[in-house]
């Protein structure tokens, strides 16, 4: 889900809203003027109503924001890249990049939505008693009892076991911790998920024959969109079960070309990147050990006028942040691990040497490969290198690391 709106940063963390959350605004803040403020707290002028309810409602978008921030910062903090949260009609997505790296931090990150809920329908519930108590508004009283209550009910739904609710991923972190397959246990969750979805859109129905229209058509509409989700999430565990099958070996890009570290970024720009269709580079020092990864991203993030100062070691990820694998390392553990690294891309090395690089495409590509001809594609080697490849800075001979 894509954001509309730009509303700013909560602690590192783009926060954006979808146009589709504004309707569904417009509808609860509706509701509350309408109808739920006025039963709870009769006596009150039109225009007070609207305010609250107008408040009220942002106040529950607030808490959706407070739900997936949890998310995020505990993503974050497991080492999860998180791109940011988008507000949309079905509430809000943290948006990872990424799989959690274990059971633990996958029932850590999945739980503190929840949890966050929960802690909010307590301060709420605790505040509107409090509240009442001493004689204060009652529409200040009411509005923070259907917070409190609004989630409460969040949290409670949330866990249903209907993936990709919170809920469908925990029982997928803990199927995963007990048969230590990811793969197996995300099947399994998103078998659970359609089927809690397809309940769901029954129960729509049901309640919508029954004469609750508006009650029945949403429930609907979320079981239809759960059900989808699921059956996305299904497509994608069969397609990551077919990696499985493969090596590393069987996806990479061998032979890689790569750079010496003190070399400038304007060298290895009009040496490598104009010549080659190559976008990503091992960086070696004078020993040809691996001291770094340099992209064409990293590079054009280097101001242009510094270019011919700037060695490509400063601009490169730092060894602690590069995926490194072996040719025969199971291509969809190497694949899960690449998708948390700053540059979802690996290096492959064997000895001392370094053997291939791994893209996303290069899983792709190989994956595709051994659907259509069931088999794997095998390495692909280099494109030749054009230019003066011997004609190095410090003497160093550029492309291919020779076998050690």
């Amino acid at each position: 889900m894509n954001e509309s709106f730009h509303l700013g940063q909560i602690r590192g963390v783009r926060v954006g809203i979808n146009w589709s959350l504004l309707p569904i605004f417009l509808l609860i803040a509706l509701s509350l003027a309408g109808t739920l403020l006025p039963s709870a707290a009769p006596g009150y002028t039109t225009s007070a109503y609207w305010v609250f309810a107008l408040v009220t409602a942002a106040a529950f978008y607030a808490s959706l924001l407070a739900h997936e921030l949890a998310h995020a910062l505990v993503a974050r903090r497991r080492g999860v890249r998180v791109k940011g949260i988008v507000l949309w009609i079905f509430g809000g997505v943290a948006k990872l990049e990424g799989d959690s790296p274990d059971p633990r931090a996958e029932l850590e990150i999945v739980g503190a939505g929840p949890l966050t809920s929960l802690g909010l329908a307590a301060v709420g519930g605790l505040a509107a008693v409090v509240l009442g108590a001493v004689g204060t508004s009652a529409l200040l009283v009411s509005s923070l009892a259907w917070l409190a209550g609004i989630n409460a009910l969040l949290a409670l739904f949330n866990m249903l076991p209907a993936f990709p609710l919170d809920g469908g991923r925990i029982l997928r972190a803990l199927l995963w911790r007990h048969w230590h397959d990811r793969i197996r246990a995300t099947a399994v969750a998103a078998r659970v998920g359609k089927v809690c979805g397809i309940g769901l859109i029954a129960v729509g129905a049901l309640e919508f024959l029954a004469g609750g229209a508006l009650g029945g058509i949403w429930l609907a509409v979320i079981g239809w969109f759960i059900t989808v989700a699921a059956g996305q999430q299904h497509q994608q565990v069969a397609h990551r079960s077919r990696e499985g099958d493969l090596r590393v070996a069987d996806a990479m890009t061998g032979a890689p070309l790569v750079v010496p570290a003190e070399a400038t970024v304007a060298e290895v720009i009009e040496r490598y990147v104009r010549p080659n269709r190559f976008s990503s580079f091992p960086v070696v020092d004078i020993h040809r050990r691996l001291v770094g990864l340099v992209t064409v991203t990293r590079m054009a993030g280097v101001p242009r006028d510094r270019w011919h100062t700037t060695a490509v070691g400063a601009a490169a990820a730092r060894p602690t942040e590069i995926v490194q694998c072996g040719p025969n390392d199971n291509l969809a553990q190497v694949a899960v691990r690449m998708q948390s690294s700053p540059d979802r891309r690996a290096v492959v090395v064997e000895g001392a040497s370094i053997v291939g690089i791994l893209t996303p495409s290069d899983v792709r590509r190989a994956i595709n490969h051994a659907e259509l001809f069931g088999q794997p594609p095998g390495a692909r080697g280099p494109s030749p290198v054009q230019g003066e490849p011997n004609a190095t800075p410090g003497g160093m001979s550029w492309g291919p690391v020779p076998e050690a």
